[in-house]
């Protein structure tokens, strides 16, 4: 069966060359101390303890020597070239030493000094300046505002952080936003046993990001996954294609992410449906699904996860097999298995047949094979034989519970010897933690993830099965179509010029139109004669709504009629709407006229929208329409420019996604004339970027086939823009 590998990937295109800050052959500390406890003393004791490979240039005007290293009283002092330098010293004092070390020819900083925007106020002045310096000067700086960055490469050995010393080296880069959390995760990491290639926390990111560590971190060959916490993301789209290049492509990485976080921009509710629905966590939520990174909650899923790639080989696909010896451990695995997506697989005949050969008659051979409390290293061998070479399974856990007679090291190596000739993904699940310590020691020390518990193995399987499947899709293009844009941009110029920034759906039409969205029939009378005509040319039944640039919720003041079938009916509706508005809004309310359009047939009605999110971009939303809608918020949302690909998933990720594909007798609908449509809207969005958010709702969808039809919508558009 053909595996894939988790191997070291090639510079993704666009990085930027941070190695400089990563393997410098000297450091200058800026405001080392010689004070025990201080973040100078804990920076350079670091590095001179950690065993770091090159210079070290303690920098204190007042001291002779740190820790054995001669200081010198500033950086033009230093007569070599300083790749990197740390700076912890006041705030107010960091941009003239930078301008001084950037003179000195030191290109590469980490400031880890706070006092910045975090502070507001000056703070944020400061931040402003030290950025456009590094711009000017093509500095690359971490922070401000950091614990700082460590490099467990033998040939490198640097911590240049405050943190509690070197962490182990180890498959895992980790970057993070915040520094304080850094310090609880490498305190976490080493006392579960993880160990990293790199760690880095960035803090203020003000010239150096998220984007461009993932990049670094892509092209380590040490480093098998990354690993980021973080509290904003700042630019959407660049995210997506950063992720993008790293986890597809040849030699894909794995990307987990804790995020953290909610700003008042996307927690306020908007005008439209999709502005309502859309919080924070929705937006982050479509950005990393669409970038391909999995979202965990906590830190100890963060890191189980993360050890599932230890082990570089992925799974062909979800069919799982357990072995076990206790029963209710193998009930937990099942139940997990199923919870999580997976699929227990049923044994080849020939798999059953070498079972029932070599275990007890009291053994268990479905799936989960249970070998009984009291089975040995042997019997787990057999077992584990038997179940590895079955063509219908794409990966293993092995359950082991500590019975008195059980040799779980030995145990252990069995699986290890398994995991070394079956070409598959194996799970260790050594449930406890004093007795079985041994054994998860053994797995771990030859590349094999052990776990305490059923539920967190099968969920890092899981995990490590969607990548896998992410890494098999194809990496579509990002559709355009033939449109009118300046028609568009021609349309929004006069509406915002005549004081308008909703546009009601007589308008929202036109903008649809010009974008190939398939349109209802429709034409603006001014007189109940004129409506009649209308009809009779667009053909009865017709729907009749009351037009205007102040009427935004038609239904509320009598402004529609619905299934009118002769030219009589249509008379006396136009002048019963006129009344009704006029009654309920005021004899002066601006009144277009009445729009006249075909009665469509019935179908399913969908709901598209988009709110563009302040930092991250145009988000569209897909759903249902009515109580779906409304009530149980099953919608699902990505950013856009969309991947033909991605608009399927997003039709995919509601809960109601089988009406759809055809319920009892139902035919299913038409799935491609809904995916143009989202991305037809994915690229007005993008063209167009006054429009500040808009819902079409309803879009009928018809039967495969049958296309779509856009019925109603309305626009927002920016003001100010």
């Amino acid at each position: 069966m053909s595996q894939t590998a988790v191997t070291a990937a090639a510079p993704p295109a666009g990085a930027c060359d941070l190695e400089p800050l990563f393997a410098p052959h000297s450091i200058a500390v800026v405001g080392a101390s010689r004070t025990p406890g201080s973040v100078g003393n804990a920076i350079i004791s670091n590095l001179v303890f950690g065993g770091y490979t090159g210079v070290v240039y303690p920098v204190n005007p007042k001291a002779k020597s740190i820790l054995g290293n001669r200081c010198v009283p500033s950086i033009p002092a230093i007569d070599e070239p300083v790749d990197l330098a740390v700076l912890v010293i006041p705030a107010q004092h960091v941009q003239g030493v930078v301008e001084a070390c950037a003179d000195k020819g030191t290109r590469h900083f980490v400031v880890i000094s706070a006092g910045f925007k975090e502070v507001g106020g000056e703070g944020i002045k400061r931040e402003q300046d030290l950025k456009a310096l590094a711009t000017e000067r093509g500095l690359t700086i971490v922070g401000p505002n950091c614990l700082g960055i460590i490099n467990t490469a033998p040939t490198v050995a640097m911590n240049a952080t405050f943190a509690r010393g070197m962490p182990e080296a180890g498959p895992f880069g980790l970057i993070s936003q915040s520094g304080a959390l850094c310090t609880a995760l490498l305190d976490y990491a080493k006392g579960v046993g993880i160990g990293f290639s790199r760690f880095v926390s960035f803090g203020n990111k003000v010239a150096v990001s998220e984007n461009d560590l993932l990049l670094a971190l892509a092209a380590d060959p040490l480093t098998k996954a990354i690993l980021m916490y973080v509290e904003e993301l700042s630019h959407g789209q660049s995210f997506i294609e950063t992720c993008h290049k790293i986890t597809h492509g040849s030699n894909p990485k794995p990307i987990i992410a804790i995020k953290t976080g909610r700003t008042q921009e996307g927690a306020a509710a908007a005008a439209s449906h999709t502005g309502s629905l859309a919080g924070r966590d929705e937006v982050y939520d479509a950005v990393l699904a669409q970038a391909g990174v999995r979202r965990v909650d906590s830190v100890k899923e963060l890191f189980d996860c993360a050890e599932v790639f230890v082990d570089p080989v992925l799974p062909h696909g979800r069919r799982t097999a357990v072995v076990t010896n206790a029963g209710g451990p193998g009930i937990m695995a099942t139940d997990a298995c199923i919870r999580n997506g997976m699929t227990l697989t049923k044994f080849q005949e020939y798999t059953l047949k070498s079972l029932r050969y070599q275990l007890p008659p009291t053994s268990s051979l479905k799936n989960p094979v249970d070998v009984i409390g009291d089975a040995k290293h042997d019997r787990y061998r057999a077992a584990l034989d038997a179940v590895s070479a079955d063509e219908g399974v794409d990966q293993l856990m092995v359950i082991v519970t500590p019975q008195t007679m059980t040799d779980v090291t030995a145990i252990a190596d069995v699986i290890r010897e398994t995991k070394s000739f079956c070409g598959k993904p194996i799970v260790g699940c050594l449930m406890g933690l004093v007795d079985v310590s041994a054994g998860v020691q053994l797995l771990r020390k030859h590349g094999v993830p052990a776990y305490a518990f059923p539920e967190d193995a099968m969920k890092a399987m899981a995990a490590k099965c969607r990548f896998a499947e992410w890494t098999r899709q194809p990496s579509l293009a990002y559709k355009t179509f033939e449109v009118d844009r300046q028609a568009v941009a021609g349309l929004l110029d006069e509406e915002l010029a005549a004081g308008r920034s909703t546009l009601v759906e007589l308008k929202a039409l036109e903008v649809f139109r010009h974008y190939g969205f398939p349109i209802v029939p429709y034409k603006l009378a001014t007189t109940a004669d004129e409506a009649a005509e209308a009809a009779a040319k667009i053909g009865f039944p017709v729907v009749l709504k009351i037009s205007g640039p102040k009427i935004l919720h038609k239904t509320d003041v009598g402004g529609v009629r619905l299934n009118l079938t002769d030219e009589a009916g249509v008379r006396t509706a136009f002048n019963e709407m006129i009344t009704s508005v006029r009654a309920k809004m005021g004899a002066d309310v601006e009144v277009w006229g009445v729009l006249v359009q075909k009665m469509l047939p019935k179908g399913k009605e969908i709901i598209l929208g988009m709110s563009r999110d302040p930092r991250m971009g145009p988000l569209l939303m897909f759903g249902l329409g009515g109580i779906y809608t409304e009530a149980l918020k099953d919608v699902s949302f990505r950013l856009a420019p969309l991947r033909e690909n991605v608009a399927l998933e997003m039709i995919m990720d509601i809960r109601a996604h089988k009406l759809l594909r055809g319920f009892r007798g139902e035919p299913p609908a038409d799935m491609p004339a809904i995916a143009e449509c989202l991305l037809r809207l994915s690229q007005l969005v993008t063209d167009q970027d006054r429009i500040k958010e808009l819902d079409i709702n309803p879009l009928i969808v018809y039967a495969s086939g049958q296309g779509a039809m856009v019925a109603d919508a309305r626009l927002i558009l920016a003001e100010n823009k």
